[in-house]
């Protein structure tokens, strides 16, 4: 069987020094906090693969979403044969409507910082990701 590239999307939100995070329901890191997100659906752009995952998991709709950064996530078991690659891009949430509740996919939701989430079983450099992308933000920010 071979294995190609799957395309998805995730979002950041975030209030001031918390960010949301999802528990994934299912595999891969079934169970692991994560940003919300998830797979491109045939004839819809990454930003619109974005906005439904995050209504579909969080019930939140982002009015405003800016790009982040593009990542690989790539698994390869004990003997190094591939299990999965998956092409996510990255948006932030600024701003957004609705009341937050895990729906679809998520098995629970949470406003976490980053030194809850030291306590947290996410998955693999969610944190490190989060850091890396408001640093990025931020500066751009500031540069305006």
């Amino acid at each position: 069987m071979s294995i190609k590239p799957r395309t998805g999307a995730s979002v950041l939100v975030y209030d001031r020094d918390r960010y949301l995070l999802i528990k994934r329901g299912k595999a891969p890191y079934k169970g692991h906090w994560s940003l919300p997100g998830g797979s491109q659906e045939a004839g819809e752009t990454l930003e619109e693969a974005a906005r439904r995952e995050l209504k579909e998991e969080t019930n939140l709709n982002a009015p405003a979403l800016t790009f982040a950064k593009i990542r690989d996530r790539i698994n390869k078991d004990e003997n190094d044969v591939l299990q999965y690659h998956f092409v996510l891009a990255t948006f932030i949430a600024h701003e957004y409507t609705g009341t937050p509740k895990a729906l679809d996919d998520a098995d629970d939701i949470g406003w976490f910082t980053l030194e809850d989430m030291k306590s947290l079983q996410t998955t693999p450099e969610t944190p490190e990701f989060i850091v890396e992308i408001m640093k990025e933000f931020k500066a751009k920010q500031n540069a305006r």
